[in-house]
């Protein structure tokens, strides 16, 4: 079976800028998503039919001018690690005795990213998933990205991040991937600053301490820790013991260091790679993949999403050629009272589907459970859950609902349908304060799988 290819965050921005002022749903581009989306269900069919209706109304380019502030942003910041990364090597090297200190170099240019990640990354582990929130330097970048893309507070972006986890977590990982690449580029520049350095004039690299005997004894370990990734194929680029006596800067010393040892400066080079640049390129592979992940994670569950479906494909559709899917599962939860002659037409024209089984049950009790499990598994289809439209509890239809999914799995079709009754007893439309309250209410849930029907006359019902 093909795979659709995922959402591009450049399609998705273009999505949400068309969806700030939607043009009306013209009968072409309902008809073309429903023949798109034909056998598919749930967030699938959301993501084909969508890009459809996208493909038919797009008039901005909004993505793509995002995209490349976001990419002239980059490249600007990355220029400017580059330039902080040759400096911060500059900057350690000490004119009066003609050298850098290793020890410093360690913890400033190396343990200060490491902070910095360990930081980053306890605030992610409190904010418990990486879409819940942006970094201060996120922050930053999203800011001025909106700013030079020309997109205001009120656009776009605002629908984007109140539209979901997964829209949200697509602009933020892309940004983390802008931080990371500044990251590498950093380190990049911290290790031409050190090449350029050694190989253009001579440098010499010692360290210093009060103590007699902790600190040697500190940076012996930590220099086995640090190189342990290539001391076994490269162990002339590990400061050894006669190495780290030798180049200790002692008081009283006047005379400037010699250039050297190569172990120094070659242990920094290493280090720098492996415990610098090479974590930021893994994190920028990741940052990529989540970003892709979160692009095909899109649900399309934020309240313009569902009314733009509603109107795509929702009840208001009566003329097609899809034939109606048989075995769904009636749940007449409110007590409305009435028969499957009543409401047949309507549920096999609109809601098209076959009722299978009708269970005029008000709660799923401990005595009814077993029934309409039971017919749950022998609905494909799905179930359609009946109440009155001034009969509205959230509370209830929240444990109606998960009692549900957990009987008939997560992917299984929910339609609420909404029928009042008529001073005859037969079945009317909900008034449009009740119209709202529902599609409010079913929109909450967040539930792919879950649409909300209102029951109108039909030429077969009247």
């Amino acid at each position: 079976m093909h795979r659709e290819p995922p959402w591009s965050l450049e399609s998705l921005v273009d999505f949400e800028r068309e969806l700030t002022m939607p043009p009306p749903v013209t009968a072409t581009q309902r008809n073309a998503v429903v023949g798109a989306i034909r056998g598919l269900t749930g967030s699938e069919a959301r993501r084909k039919g969508l890009r459809v209706w996208l493909a038919e109304t797009r008039t901005s380019g909004a993505g793509q001018k995002f995209s490349n502030t976001l990419s002239i942003l980059c490249a600007g910041i990355c220029v400017l690690t580059f330039i902080a990364g040759v400096t911060a090597v500059l900057g350690l090297f000490d004119r009066n005795k003609g050298g850098i200190n290793g020890v410093l170099f360690i913890a400033v240019l190396l343990g200060g990213q490491w902070l910095i990640l360990l930081s980053a990354g306890g605030a992610w582990l409190v904010r418990r998933r990486a879409a819940d929130g942006f970094s201060g330097v996120q922050a930053l970048i999203g800011k001025l990205a909106r700013k030079f893309s020309g997109c205001g507070p009120d656009g776009w972006w605002r629908n984007m991040m109140e539209s979901g986890s997964a829209p949200r977590a697509a602009v933020l990982w892309r940004i983390a991937r802008l931080s990371q690449a500044a990251g590498i580029w950093f380190n990049v520049g911290i290790i031409i600053g050190l090449a350029g350095m050694v190989m253009v004039r001579h440098v010499g690299f010692f360290w210093e301490t009060t103590t007699e005997l902790a600190m040697r004894g500190v940076l012996e370990n930590g220099v086995r820790v640090i190189s342990f990734p290539w001391a076994q194929w490269w162990p002339t680029a590990v400061p050894n013991a006669v190495v780290l006596d030798g180049s200790r800067w002692l008081p009283g010393r006047t005379a400037s260091l010699a250039p050297g040892p190569a172990a120094w400066w070659e242990f920094l080079l290493m280090a720098t790679f492996v415990w610098g640049l090479l974590p930021r390129a893994v994190l920028w592979v990741l940052a990529w993949q989540s970003g892709r992940r979160a692009l095909r994670r899109l649900d399309f569950q934020g309240r313009g999403h569902r009314a733009l479906w509603r109107e795509l494909t929702g009840t208001d559709r009566i003329e097609t050629d899809e034939k109606p899917l048989d075995g769904v599962l009636v749940l007449d939860i409110g007590g409305c009272g009435f028969t499957r002659e009543m409401l047949r037409p309507f549920i096999l024209q609109r809601l098209r589907v076959h009722p299978a089984a009708w269970h005029p049950v008000a709660v799923m009790d401990a005595g009814a459970e077993v029934d309409v499990a039971r017919a749950l598994a022998n609905a494909p289809a799905g179930v359609v859950l009946l109440d009155e439209g001034w009969s509205l509890s959230p509370a209830r239809m929240l444990a109606l609902h998960g009692k549900i999914r957990l009987s008939a799995g997560p992917d299984a079709p929910i339609k609420f349908l909404i029928v009042n009754v008529d001073g005859d007893g037969n079945p009317a439309a909900p008034t449009s304060e009740e119209k709202c309250e529902w599609e409010r209410f079913v929109d909450s849930l967040r539930d792919p799988s879950a649409e909300v029907f209102m029951f109108e006359k039909t030429s077969s019902s009247l």
